[in-house]
């Protein structure tokens, strides 16, 4: 290759401004740091509640001699500072973004696998777990039908299927995660037998439950109903099934699933503490005895991670069923801090993405809740995550006393926690996708001691 020839005058320009570029560079840097770090001392910027993780950021740590001499008081401003920096949501879409152009993240619930068959499980006796008593309790009643779906326009974005005004996300069957979610109850039954009796509850998607039947068939996702009924058949005589699926295809018509949001209405949420009343045997609270509430329109998990359109034009209304018995709730956060709260909280003030935090205080390590209408009755535990806080308001009706446990975020056993209180009841309350989830089915595993 012919060697090219630069003039002097070009050579020392370019020599110019890289010495040039190797000075303002380090300055820029030094520079975008003190700025970052004034922004960080301004108070008044710092956010107490993250909208993109909807939960409690953490707080400023109460000084005492103990907390200061133990190191935790340091500690609790090192979290406080990093949990709460000016910006941070918009810092975590910025990131979101740049992660989807690169060609990664995955921001939609559920799981990146192809649909597979799901097996049988080996049978148990399920005469004592409740299962045949959840399916008897529909009979033979013709399913409802919905609104036909096929000419609606669509959008698919990563896990999650936008048609019309509403979003589903796509569900994925993992054995092994799944037989792992069977073996930690199990073993919570094991562990508690002769003290309590375990319930466990799972909550299928509105993928399954509100999709019009034609365009469900033309959906690439799992069979949650196959799903389910493999890991109910894999729970030990010792557990009590409850299965909500057919009392929830029973009333598929109706305003049982946000189309803005993955979870489920406080209406669907009812639905399942009816059936959970069935198979324990207890009659249920009846809905007219609830005062029925509006807190304003709610965009919730799948506009947040689509910023669609189409959802935003037709945002959610969040409905909640205020109790007619009287309780106190304590839930400790993160950080450990206790705070009074509400067993179903008026969030119509709050923003539009935080609604579904209306309920038993939103998501928390660690809540108790105290029926003030009872001098005395059972006591249970509810391990949950986010699906199970629209139906402890119900559950809370029939007990004295109701521990939860967000397993995702708390850090003792709940097998413990059921003994120190004497639970008669532990309840788990956990979405389909979240049982067929490694990293929270390790999780929830980890702590059933």
């Amino acid at each position: 290759m012919k060697k090219r020839n630069y003039s002097k005058k070009y050579v020392k320009t370019v020599k110019k401004a890289i010495r040039l570029y190797k000075v303002i560079l380090p300055c820029a840097f030094v520079l975008l740091l003190v700025l970052g770090f004034l922004v960080s001392l301004i108070f008044p910027l710092r956010p107490k509640f993250s909208q993109k993780e909807k939960r409690q950021l953490a707080a400023f740590p109460s000084f005492s001699l103990s907390t200061l001499f133990d190191g935790s008081f340091f500690r609790g401003i090192d979290a406080w500072f990093s949990d709460t920096f000016p910006f941070r949501d918009g810092m975590i879409s910025a990131n979101e973004r740049l992660e989807e152009m690169r060609g990664f993240g995955d921001r939609i619930y559920g799981l990146n696998n192809e649909v597979v068959d799901i097996p049988v499980a080996p049978t148990t006796d399920n005469s004592e777990n409740g299962t045949l008593a959840a399916e008897s309790t529909t009979g033979e009643e013709k399913e409802p039908t919905v609104p036909e779906q096929l000419g609606e326009v669509t959008q698919n974005l990563s896990n999650m299927k936008i048609v019309g005004n509403t979003a589903y996300s796509y569900w994925y069957f993992n054995q092994s995660v799944a037989d792992t979610y069977a073996a930690t109850v199990n073993k919570t039954a094991q562990k508690l037998s002769g003290q309590a009796k375990i319930y466990a509850m799972l909550v299928p998607t509105s993928i399954d439950i509100t999709t019009s039947d034609s365009l469900r068939e033309k959906m690439n996702t799992g069979d949650q109903k196959k799903g389910m009924d493999y890991i109910f058949a894999s729970l030990s005589p010792q557990v009590a099934a409850v299965d909500i699926y057919k009392p929830l295809r029973m009333h598929r018509d109706e305003y049982i699933y946000f189309r803005t949001d993955h979870h489920w209405t406080a209406l669907g949420a009812y639905y399942a503490y009816e059936q959970f009343a069935n198979v324990k045997g207890i009659k249920p609270t009846p809905l007219s005895k609830f005062k029925k509430e509006s807190f304003g329109e709610f965009l919730g998990s799948y506009y947040t991670n689509s910023n669609s359109s189409a959802l935003e034009k037709e945002p959610d209304e969040l409905i909640a069923y205020m109790p007619p018995y009287k309780t106190t709730l304590q839930y400790t956060q993160p950080d450990g801090r206790v705070v009074d709260w509400f067993l179903v909280n008026d969030v119509s003030s709050y923003p539009i993405s935080q609604k579904y935090s209306a309920f038993a205080g939103a998501d928390n390590p660690y809540t108790v809740i105290e029926n003030k209408s009872k001098e005395k009755g059972e006591t249970c535990v509810v391990i949950k995550e986010s699906f199970g806080n629209a139906v402890i308001p119900y559950i809370a009706g029939n007990y004295k006393k109701v521990y939860v446990v967000d397993y995702r975020y708390y850090k003792q056993g709940f097998v413990q926690l059921a003994k120190k209180v004497k639970a008669s009841d532990v309840i788990f309350i956990n979405n389909v996708s979240a049982v067929c989830t490694e990293s929270l089915v390790n999780r929830m595993n980890a702590i059933a001691v």
